[in-house]
Order: C-alpha cells, then structure tokens, then sequence
C-alpha cells in the first residue's frame, strides 16, 4: 500500500487501489499543492472524510521519500467557522515563501460565487499544522461577471512571482486565467488575463465556460498551459497548450501556437504539477464511474493517478510517462510470446495490481487489437502501426452511461509499438507511444477478479507480454 500502514487501507472492495494515492475511505478530489520539503515530497487533496460525496471539503496530505511509500498524514486544511474559508478549503497549491512553506488555497464562504484567495503556513518542518492567514491575499476583481474564481497557482518567471487563477465569464464559452503579480506573497496585484479562449488556439484546443485548475511550467524552451475544462453541464476534460511566454510588455502574456489533450481517457481531471529543476511531476484525478449506490456501498470516491513526468515529445506534444521510481514495486516478471491471429489469444494474469508491458511486432504493420477483462468488464486498445491511430473501446458498467471510445495518433509507419499498462483495482493507466496516455475506470464483476489480457489481428504480428505483481510497499 502507497499511501498507508497495510492495515489501514484494508479493505474487501476488489475496487479500491492498493498504490494509488487516497486515504481508506471517504470523498477525494483535486491534487493540491505537490510540493518537497526536506526530503519529502507532500501531496494534498480534496478530501471530505465523513463520507464518499463532494461536501465539507478539506485539504488531505501524504508523504513520500521516493514517490512510492506514502505515508497518510493528518489532514492539513479543515474549513474555520467565521474565516474566510467556512464554505470549504478549495484547491491550491504550496510553495515557499523565502523558507516558509505556505498554502495559497481557494477559501469559500457562502457559497462558490463567495470565493477568495487564502494563505496559510506551516512551520513544524513535517507540514502537519497549519496557521491561516486573516486577511485574503486576492479577491475576484470588480467589474468581469465571473461564473467562477478558484484554484490558485504560483510560479516564477524572469525574476518575478506571479499567480493564475482559473476562472469564466458570464455568456458561456469565455474561460479564462487570471493573472497577478505577488513578489509579496501577501499583496497581490491583479494584471489581466494571462489568456482566454478567445484565442483562436486556445478556442480549439480548449473549449470550457470555466477554465480550473490552471498550471503553467516551463519544458525545454516552451510553456505549457494546462487547463481543466468545466461547463455548465458537466465536468470536461484537460486540455494543455503550448506557447511563449512574453514579457516584454513588461506584464506577461501566454500566446498558444498548439495544444491536445492531457490525457485522452475519460476519468481523469484537475491535474497538478510539481516543477523542479531535473523534471516536472504531474498526478491527477480520477473520478468514480460507477453509480452514486456503489459509491455509497464502498463508503469511498475518487484517487490520485499514478505520478507521471511530463515532456515535450519531438513533435512539440506533451508527453506523459510513468515516473521511473514505480519499477521499485516490480516483482519477479512473467513473460509471454504471442503469436497473434484473427481468433482472439488468451494470455492469463497474475491477480493485481499490475504493471504490464507489450511491445507489438507487426511486418505487415496491422492493426491489433488488446482487450484486457476484469470479470465482465473490459477495456480494448487497437493500434495501427501503418496508420498510427490508436483507440481505446470500453464497456461501462453505469446504467445511465454509453460504451465509451476515444481515438489518438501516434508515431505511424513503424512495425514495431511498445505499451505500459498499470492497473490497480479499479484503475487503469494506459500509456502508448509518444507520451499519449488514458485513464480509465474498470470495476471488477466477480469477487475472484479474474484477469486476462486477450490478442486479435492479422497473422504475422507478434506480441511480446512482460507482467510484474507490483508488491505493496513493507512486503519484501
């Protein structure tokens, strides 16, 4: 178990993730404020611990030393009857303040519209109580018609402090970042937007009534944007545009020259980066996909994806990996050579959580199909190595949800594709060339929670299978 003692964390849903990141029951959302702080790495979260349902939010924590034990701390952040923060200690993120770890959280009072940016601190060097700042460090500026104002996030750039924050105006369709100056963590002066959807790229790309959680990082000689988009039907998807950064305006300003998605699978939102000199950490949300009963019955919702390093790829296109400290879990490998034909081939696996890899070698560069099955429930990846589409086709359990499918492109032309698939419980991370990547939900149907993996396409195409049983952390 990553984020707790093996005791507290056990549980007889066959759903619940053994690796992933969230305390043993109740409600969690949003990754707040990954951040490292002598030798450890934090993660917050949305997280209401009464019960599996987005009410009473508050800041969850866990600790890591190498990204793979987790340690589950006390809760960071609760709401303060007459602060700022009554309604809900909202999303955010953490940096330090000249040596002074402080949270730059969204405070809600009466109700969302009742949004101000709040700041607390910690100074115990295990960042496991806090000390709220009064006043609020920013407020929505007068005069826009927001719909929304949440989800700070700070950065520097060219010498300077600066802080996003997601928003969207009246009329639907006009998300936008908010931009502020903070060298002073605690006078903040507002700039403009940083950009909106407006932009034609932007328009494109990343479409949204709301734009939350905005994050901006620096890879290689680019910025990248990422945005959550939110409408007022449902929450979306996660968008990230890649531009530059201007300055010489002497306010800085985001120009898009193009974008994609994060992650191109359905259960996956509000992602958050952790920016450091050798790399850029990223984990996100993924939601529950089965129905408000089930959630109820298993007394939990919501996890933190797997952490994934981010990089442009050759083509400019954000690319996500699993980060390398996740082979530490790798047990004793089991490996298959397939033959693989019209008529499916069956290939059993271990029982989870997984980490398999499948490197696809097609001469004649045909399509092939993998299903992998939990029970009745089944997730199919078809790439065409001719072509370089890729899709993913899944069953859905929930009575009031369609199929789902989704297409990407990858490098086409090749013979050869290599796969990375990490599942645990109910959670599928499937990761494809080129740093493309989907996250899915799939929810085991029989309490023996049978897996297989299951090979189709044309004669001619080999698949080699390297499974590893991931050992929870403790267990030699």
């Amino acid at each position: 178990m990553t984020i707790a003692d093996p005791v507290e964390n056990r549980t007889q849903d066959d759903a619940f993730p053994a690796l992933h990141v969230r305390p043993p029951a109740g409600w969690v959302n949003d990754p707040n404020g990954p951040f490292q702080w002598n030798g450890r790495y934090h993660l917050f979260y949305q997280h209401n611990p009464s019960a599996p349902v987005h009410a009473n939010i508050q800041w969850g924590h866990a600790s890591s030393a190498d990204l793979v034990h987790w340690r589950t701390e006390p809760i960071a952040l609760t709401p303060t009857p007459g602060h700022l923060d009554a309604g809900g200690c909202w999303s955010g993120c953490v940096v330090d303040d000249d040596g002074v770890p402080t949270a730059v959280y969204t405070a809600i009072g009466n109700g969302v519209l009742d949004a101000s940016i709040a700041l607390a601190t910690s100074a115990d060097g295990q960042l496991r109580t806090w000390r709220k700042h009064p006043a609020p460090a920013a407020r929505a500026p007068q005069g826009l018609h927001l719909i929304g104002y949440r989800d700070p996030f700070v950065f520097t750039a060219y010498g300077h402090r600066y802080a996003l924050v997601g928003a969207g105006l009246r009329g639907g369709g006009a998300a936008t970042v908010l931009l502020y100056r903070c060298d002073d963590l605690y006078e903040w002066t507002y700039l403009g937007p940083l950009t909106n959807a407006a932009d034609p790229v932007a328009a494109r790309y990343a479409p949204a009534d709301i734009w939350e959680c905005p994050q901006l990082v620096r890879l290689g000689d680019r910025w990248v944007l990422i945005v959550s988009l939110w409408t007022s039907e449902i929450l979306g998807r996660v968008a990230y545009l890649v531009g530059d950064l201007d300055i010489s305006g002497g306010v800085p300003r985001f120009t898009p020259t193009h974008g994609g998605l994060v992650d191109a699978g359905r259960d996956f939102y509000a992602p958050a980066v952790l920016a450091s000199p050798e790399r850029v950490l990223l984990w996100g949300w993924s939601w529950e996909d089965r129905t408000d009963a089930d959630v109820l019955a298993g007394g939990w919702a919501g996890l933190l994806t797997l952490p994934r390093v981010l990089t442009l790829n050759p083509a400019g296109r954000l690319a996500s990996t699993p980060a390398p400290e996740l082979h530490a879990l790798r047990g004793t490998p089991v490996r298959r050579v397939v033959a693989v034909r019209e008529q499916p081939q069956t290939v059993d696996l271990p029982s989870g959580p997984l980490d398999i890899e499948i490197r696809l070698h097609s001469q004649a560069r045909q399509p092939t199909a993998l299903t992998l099955r939990l029970g009745d429930n089944w997730l199919t990846v078809t790439v065409d190595p001719a072509t370089g589409r890729a899709a993913v086709h899944r069953n859905v359990l929930h009575p009031e949800r369609a199929t789902r499918d989704a297409t990407v492109h990858i490098t086409g032309g090749t013979e050869s594709v290599h796969m990375r698939l990490l599942l645990d419980g109910s959670i599928a991370e499937v990761f494809l060339p080129d740093g493309v990547v989907f996250t899915e939900r799939l929810y085991p149907t029989t309490p023996a929670r049978h897996t297989s993996l299951h090979l189709r396409g044309s004669v001619g195409t080999q698949a080699v299978i390297t499974a590893w049983q991931l050992r929870l952390p403790g267990v030699p």
